[in-house]
């Protein structure tokens, strides 16, 4: 009896997501069409939340300064309150 090779899986296969390369563009980018299907649509969601949240943690994170002084902590301007008179 011979051994069968394994069938090779795609991202089409398992989550069905594809893309297409429509027209490559002389910069090097190209215009792609992107399908998916309903599972596909859920986990490109899930891993933009998962990259944006990653994104925010590294950007915020406390870091100590180059030279070894106090840590910093890199926040978000925050806009002031007009004052009542």
């Amino acid at each position: 009896m011979a051994l069968k090779p394994k069938k090779k899986t795609t991202v089409e296969d398992t989550l069905g997501i594809s893309v297409k390369i429509i027209k490559e563009n002389k910069d090097g980018s190209a215009d792609a069409q992107v399908t998916f299907s309903k599972e596909g649509l859920e986990i490109l969601v899930q891993w933009g939340i998962v990259s944006l949240l990653a994104a925010a943690v590294d950007e915020y994170r406390v870091r100590p300064e180059e030279d070894g002084e106090t840590p910093v902590k890199r926040t978000r301007p925050v806009a002031k309150k007009a004052s009542k008179k």
